[in-house]
């Protein structure tokens, strides 16, 4: 696991709440490799690996081997650790989900649900990009807002936890912002809360799905809009 060398500057105040969806549309909705962008140099071979890899994660994920999942982020200390195994519940939660909705109202709504969770899939995009920065290749996917940053450890493409909080700060904040690590691993550990929490909630749409509780595609919608929201 890669440990950061801590920074000299002052901390400054996270509001970590604020940041809770964009560390969701960041973290749990990894790109898929494809075309390298010219801003870094990152080899064909690498984006074949990232995209093996980050198929293994979601496949570990849904299935709920946390311990296998759990291969594939690359975190130190035990809020990134808590906030990566939220990570994994919140994938298992969405195929649970999209599995729920698919069966009863089609795939098209699920691509209408996923959309709004910020999790849809675009199938081989030629837009996708990659670029490398030191050790960390950032993937882009077609049309997507953010970057998902990945680091190569023991041979396996991994997501960087670290990388993933500190992009969202910056996002939000203002790519200047002053921190020190601790301030990243506080964010992690309250965002392990808010993700535990938003799959939770995906998991109760499910059951309403199946027992018929939510039975329009109107009444979905609503529900996933609460889940973005922060309602119950």
């Amino acid at each position: 696991m890669h440990r950061p060398a801590q920074t000299t500057m002052p901390p400054s105040p996270v509001r970590s709440i604020e940041l809770a969806w964009l560390v969701v549309l960041l973290f749990v909705s990894p790109a898929r490799a494809g075309a390298v962008d010219a801003s870094g140099p990152v080899s064909p071979g690498d984006l074949t690996a990232i995209e093996r890899d980050d198929a293994a994660a979601e496949k570990a994920a849904e299935a709920g081997d946390v311990r296998t999942a759990l291969k594939y982020f690359d975190y130190f200390g035990h809020e990134q650790e808590a906030f990566a195994k939220a990570t994994v519940e919140y994938r298992r939660a969405r195929h649970t989900l999209r599995t729920a909705v698919t069966d009863k109202f089609g795939r098209p709504a699920w691509r209408r649900a996923a959309a709004s969770l910020g999790s849809s899939r675009r199938g081989r995009d030629r837009r996708r990009s990659a670029r490398r920065e030191g050790d960390v290749v950032y993937v882009r996917d077609g049309g997507a807002r953010h970057e998902t940053p990945y680091v190569r450890d023991d041979g396996v493409w991994k997501v960087s936890v670290r990388e993933v909080l500190l992009l969202a700060v910056r996002a939000r904040i203002g790519k200047d912002v002053e921190y020190e690590e601790a301030d990243l691993h506080v964010l992690a550990g309250k965002m392990a809360g808010v993700l535990g929490g938003r799959a939770e909630r995906l998991r109760s749409i499910a059951e309403s799905v199946r027992s018929g509780r939510i039975g329009a595609t109107e009444q979905l919608e609503q529900a996933i809009k609460s889940v973005r929201g922060g309602g119950s």
